[in-house]
């Protein structure tokens, strides 16, 4: 397993254990809720600085961030959406063809 990946489940697998949304932690951290889903997804590859604030906000040590983890246990569980998800409640369009 790639390094960004495991470092990303484990920011995932914490932040649920912990039942903290995304939008807290980047609000705490000051980053993006789109940079924060890539980092655990492994698509980007976060600071030691960036590390360290995520660590804050969870209240962990930033040394959890890099144990082994299995992507099936990182992702067993997801958080409930909140209101504002833009899929949730919308009704479907009607198309207005004359």
């Amino acid at each position: 397993m790639n390094l960004p990946r495991q470092v990303g489940l484990n920011i995932r697998r914490l932040r649920v254990a912990r039942k903290v949304p995304q939008q807290t932690i980047a609000l705490e951290t000051g980053m993006s809720l789109a940079y924060l889903s890539n980092i655990e997804l492994g698509k980007a590859n976060p600071t030691v600085a960036i590390l360290g604030k995520i660590a804050n906000a969870l209240g962990v040590g930033a040394g959890e961030f890099f144990a082994p983890v299995s992507a099936k246990e990182a992702l067993t569980e997801n958080l409930p959406r909140g209101r504002n998800v833009h899929h949730q409640g919308r009704k479907p369009v009607k198309s207005r063809r004359r």
